[in-house]
């Protein structure tokens, strides 16, 4: 009955996830009450509006985050999950914020990552309000608006408010079925003064996502060498580059940072086609840039190879590279095996700075998060996806990315990525097929019911 309920919901559900795709919630500069600038404080709003339109009670936290509440109860079952999205980057299909349908898929930053889930859920909770089940546990949505960069969301809701900790809790933002491992995650810089002249090379957006393009500013003398090492390229790669407008510009293709795999590199491309040109101290940090990093994804070179049987490979993306003004630097974003200490990652790291003469700089950590399998809340959890699916040979997995479940002391994540979908979050053309949310609203709505009861 229950999974036949939420059901008649699902062009809401449609209709929702397309208002929300078109509120542009990257963040930006501060605004005053607008601690992560005006697009996700007024996602936060909307979200928080349509949690009171469908019947809760919702709480704005200073913009930072909020939470939807429905029913009582002593205990806590909490869905966590963002409002904020990534940059959209360039060369979409459609516009990255129209929430356009075409070929039965909802396109739009978001749809996947991490809007789109949340609307799932709280139509969920919906589906069970009006059924009038009796539940145990009080259900609390909770919403944040910086998860894609710094957490200052979950910083000032858990640690400066102190909010209660939930009892229970799961994020609809990885993949089906459970998560029950994520790799410890590290964002640094390297950088260094050297003299740049007049070449400028930026590339990459954000840390935690692979660089889809990258752009060279160069004196005319370098132009027919340059001609010469792009004709080659073009010839034996699927990604290009090109000089136009007097610039160089390489071309890849994004991905999540926590899966450099499903992308290519244009930082990495350009650096491998400027080995040997003559760049000045320029030329020094390409020879380093390859030889050490190149087109490798797991550290290794850098000393940082580190791999376990739970959680596999360290991943190593480069999100950002600035050189200009005298001055380099190098965004890199690692995600390594949750039985590896943090401080192996950081003295192969020191010891490569150092020996390069580069500046190391901490910009963000966060510890490895590990889940015993044979828990309450994973196995019930699998045994939802499992009888919905019917994927009945599933496991849980371990991932590369880092979820609000670090926020909680009792959570996972759970979906909202089935196994036979494109995983395009972070990526241009990110889309939510309509088909799947038959399978997904049947998900969700049985296991907020089974953990609230």
């Amino acid at each position: 009955m229950l999974q036949t309920k939420v059901l008649n919901y699902k062009d809401e559900v449609v209709n929702a996830i397309q208002e929300a795709i078109r509120i542009k919630s990257v963040e930006e500069a501060p605004l005053p009450g607008m601690p992560f600038g005006e697009g996700p404080a007024k996602a936060l709003v909307h979200f928080l509006e349509l949690g009171e339109t469908l019947g809760f009670e919702s709480t704005n936290f200073d913009n930072y985050a909020g939470h939807i509440d429905f029913g009582d109860g002593e205990e806590t079952l909490a869905i966590l999950g963002h409002v904020d999205v990534v940059p959209e980057g360039e060369g979409w299909d459609h516009d990255p914020y129209g929430g356009i349908i075409a070929d039965g898929k909802i396109y739009g930053r978001g749809t996947l990552d991490d809007k789109g889930p949340m609307i799932m859920c709280m139509y969920a909770m919906k589906a069970l309000k009006d059924s009038g089940l009796k539940l145990n546990k009080k259900i609390r949505m909770i919403l944040g608006a910086n998860e894609e960069t710094n957490w200052g969301c979950m910083d000032h809701y858990f640690g400066t408010l102190k909010m209660p900790q939930p009892t229970l809790a799961f994020t609809p933002d990885s993949s089906f079925p459970v998560t029950f491992a994520e790799k410890g995650i590290m964002q640094v810089t390297m950088t260094k003064n050297i003299d740049t002249k007049n070449i400028t090379i930026q590339g990459g957006k954000a840390f935690n996502s692979v660089a889809e393009s990258c752009e060279m500013t160069f004196p005319t003398e370098l132009l027919s060498v340059l001609e010469a090492k792009v004709k080659e390229y073009n010839e034996n790669n699927e990604y290009k580059m090109e000089i136009k407008d007097g610039k160089l510009i390489s071309y890849g293709k994004s991905s999540h940072g926590a899966r450099p795999q499903s992308g290519y590199n244009a930082i990495s491309a350009l650096m491998a086609i400027l080995e040997g040109v003559d760049l000045g101290e320029i030329s020094k940090f390409v020879t380093f840039y390859n030889s050490k990093i190149g087109m490798e994804l797991n550290g290794v070179s850098m000393g940082i190879g580190f791999e376990d049987a739970d959680s596999g490979k360290l991943s190593l993306n480069i999100g950002k590279l600035s050189i200009k003004d005298g001055h380099i630097e190098l965004s890199i974003d690692m995600r390594y095996p949750v039985t590896t200490k943090k401080e192996s990652v950081i003295e192969g790291l020191e010891k490569v700075a150092t020996e390069n003469n580069f500046e190391l700089t901490i910009k963000s950590e966060s510890d490895a998060l590990y889940f015993p399998k044979d828990t309450v809340l994973v196995k019930t959890l699998m045994n939802v996806y499992k009888e919905i699916t019917g994927d009945v040979d599933a496991e849980p997995v371990a991932i590369g990315g880092g979820t609000y479940a670090r926020a909680v002391d009792n959570g996972v994540a759970f979906g909202a990525l089935l196994h036979d979908q494109e995983d395009n979050m972070h990526q241009k053309n990110e889309y939510l097929e309509i088909s799947k949310l038959d399978t997904l609203l049947k998900i969700y709505v049985e296991a907020i019911y089974r953990l609230a009861k």
